[in-house]
């Protein structure tokens, strides 16, 4: 099919020259509010309950990712905690403490740092939702300055009725971008994340649940030994420090690529999304200098003379 013949076809339909019982001035302006109430209906009716089921999807199964993230990480941060706080204490000779103690503060800060960052990815997907809540509440009410303009248009002279048709189809695209763009772009967000960031997070994310559970057994097994097992603390002390050592030789690795997931999936890929998508809106309805000449608006000024190509000849 061929795309200028499309274009001419729209073209012919927005001007109006099928509605001839109209007068010639509200011909532009009716056509072009009929097609808009058109795609509206299709919007509204049809595309949007679709992009809204997979948005809200998406959605709710990246709260409730989180949200276990958030509670696994503090289960980590207080398994962490715990071995820190705990130590021997013993008064042979000058007496004295020995305790795991600050040897797991980079972890441990590292873990806090990633908890921190996971309620910001928990904020960034409320504001998300929040988005399309207020989106979805407004419906058609999105579209109304679209149509007001073009009731503007209509008693207009030529050169208001160009500039009215031009801000009616910035608004009407406007309107198409706050009612779809979130939905959409949580439901391309979803097909990219589970292509390309899925296997990776459910690598860490298992990790980082085994890591906790082995702290924790480690403490247990170590109150559940016999006094005399514990006899020498240093050796005491140097068999727990060294098991949870292992334990958390590569959580640290685990944790990094969890951030990496949350940033990229919650934060980074809708924000790159709408962004591609309001570029994409903002090219298809941009201004009227940049449609073919039968899509121009009734009235629209010609290019200046000064603006022509030397030697060419402007009418």
């Amino acid at each position: 099919m061929n795309p200028s013949g499309i274009d001419e076809r729209f073209a012919a339909l927005t001007r109006g020259e099928w509605l001839g019982f109209l007068p010639s001035r509200l011909r532009e302006p009716v056509a072009r509010a009929l097609v808009q109430l058109a795609i509206a209906a299709v919007v509204l009716l049809a595309v949007a309950p679709f992009a809204d089921r997979k948005g809200e999807a998406w959605m709710e199964a990246s709260f409730a990712r989180t949200l276990g993230a958030l509670a696994a990480t503090r289960g980590l941060d207080s398994a962490i905690s715990l071995a820190q706080s705990s130590e021997v204490s013993f008064s042979f000779g000058p007496g004295g403490s020995l305790g795991i103690g600050q040897a797991l503060d980079p972890i441990n800060d590292l873990v806090e740092q990633y908890g921190a960052l996971l309620l910001t990815s928990t904020t960034a997907l409320g504001v998300q939702r929040l988005g399309m809540e207020i989106a979805q509440s407004l419906g058609f009410w999105l579209f109304l300055p679209a149509l007001a303009a073009l009731g503007l248009a209509a008693v207009c002279g030529p050169t208001g009725r160009a500039s009215m048709t031009t801000w009616s189809r910035r608004l009407f695209g406007l309107a198409l971008f706050a009612r779809l763009a979130l939905p959409t772009a949580g439901w391309i967000d979803s097909l990219v994340a589970d292509r390309f960031l899925e296997p990776g997070y459910q690598k860490a994310a298992a990790a980082v649940a085994a890591t906790t559970e082995s702290i924790e057994q480690v403490e247990a097994d170590d109150a559940s030994r016999a006094w005399w097992e514990r006899y020498n603390p240093v050796d005491a002390i140097g068999d727990r420090a060294k098991k949870i050592y292992d334990q958390l030789a590569a959580v640290g690795e685990s944790i990094v690529n969890l951030a990496i997931y949350f940033t990229v999936s919650t934060i980074l890929l809708p924000l790159g999304t709408l962004w591609l998508l309001s570029r994409l809106t903002a090219a298809f309805f941009n201004g009227p200098a940049s449609l073919p000449a039968a899509s121009r608006p009734v009235g629209f000024p010609k290019p200046d003379v000064h603006d022509a190509a030397p030697g060419s000849v402007t009418a």
